[in-house]
């Protein structure tokens, strides 16, 4: 068999999550956000460095006033 029909072993690495994690092949439960890939277990870091926080004391009070 020729070697350009034989699979090299990084095949079974389907691509890589916006923080380098490997994805394999057939893996489940990926999901695709504007910036990448994630992993459900890089859900909450994605929304941690992906956030604002909002202060709602002082969005409140414009309105009460």
């Amino acid at each position: 068999m020729p070697e350009d029909l034989i699979d090299p072993p990084e095949d079974e690495i389907w691509g890589y999550t916006i923080y380098g994690e490997e994805i394999q092949v057939g893996e489940l439960d990926i999901r695709e956000t504007v910036d990448g890939y994630l992993k459900p277990e890089e859900f909450d870091r994605y929304m941690m460095d992906n956030s604002t926080k909002v202060d709602t004391e002082e969005r409140l009070n414009d309105y009460t006033e």
